[in-house]
């Protein structure tokens, strides 16, 4: 364990000198996650108690903020990002759930999508994917908000790296994959389409491939092959018809539930089995 300071401590200085001191310390060395034990190790004459009012004072004045309730991770929080409670996300996220939580995630979504540029909305919560449910966090201005994923270990990531840190990202092939599936919390499809568009351009045939080993959903890969044929991606479909051949596949709606009565007959994606509201602008 790394510590951050010296002990500067003479008979005047109060409890809060003596913590100010070390985040002060901590900022200097670039260090803006600390964990209770390297506090207590640090000031170890002082009682946990005049610790925990030291904290909560410098909680007040926007000095430190605790990042979730029993975590014991404190993040600092530098002036110039006082106005937003915070630091940037890449300063934080990963040491917070990777290292203190021993929580596997990566940030998904319509926030994945920013990161690659690829969103037309401001998104104002950051989307997380995590294995078990976890309740929502704010940390300043941040609000994460949590998607279970089944098998996250094996989903295709890469990191997203800024002068502030980094944090683990989809690739953009799985991020279009969970955009399709999670299409009814993101506002329809026709708003997910908007995002694709936006995003065809950074995927690769050898990444769709890998993406869709990975979450292994034939129905979300036959509606990706619909919308790829409605978007011209002709270098992205045969990749994917090679991933579903032999595969079981029945008829499915490009989303929601299949119509019933003669309408269901129409609009069928022949390729794929995918029926395709007439509001999509699909005639196949």
């Amino acid at each position: 364990m790394v510590y951050c300071a010296n002990q500067l401590r003479s008979p005047g200085q109060t409890m809060s000198q003596h913590l100010s001191d070390v985040l002060n310390a901590c900022e200097r060395m670039g260090k803006l996650n600390v964990r209770g034990e390297e506090l207590r190790a640090r000031l170890s004459q002082a009682s946990p108690e005049a610790l925990r009012k030291a904290l909560y004072r410098q909680q007040r004045a926007g000095r430190v903020v605790r990042l979730s309730r029993g975590s014991d991770h404190w993040l600092i929080v530098p002036l110039q990002y006082a106005a937003a409670g915070s630091p940037p996300l890449e300063a934080w996220l990963d040491p917070y759930l990777r290292k203190t939580l021993g929580t596997p995630y990566y940030v998904g979504l319509l926030s994945a999508a920013e990161t690659y540029g690829a969103s037309p909305y401001a998104v104002m919560v950051t989307q997380v994917m995590v294995e078990n449910k976890r309740r929502p966090v704010a940390v300043g201005r941040h609000k994460l908000v949590f998607h279970t994923c089944s098998r996250i270990e094996a989903m295709p990531t890469r990191w997203h790296e800024s002068a502030d840190g980094r944090f683990k990202v989809s690739t953009p092939e799985l991020t279009v994959l969970d955009l399709i599936q999670r299409e009814n919390v993101l506002g329809g499809m026709s708003r997910v389409r908007e995002v694709l568009r936006a995003l065809w351009s950074h995927c690769t045939p050898q990444g769709l491939t890998q993406a869709l080993d990975a979450v292994h959903s034939v129905p979300v890969a036959q509606r990706l092959g619909a919308l790829l044929m409605l978007d011209e991606q002709t270098a992205l479909v045969a990749p994917l018809s090679d991933w579903l051949q032999e595969k079981p596949t029945r008829l499915i709606a490009l989303e929601g539930s299949l119509p019933r009565g003669n309408e269901r007959t129409d609009n069928i994606h022949a390729d794929f089995k995918v029926w395709m509201p007439p509001q999509q602008g699909a005639n196949t």
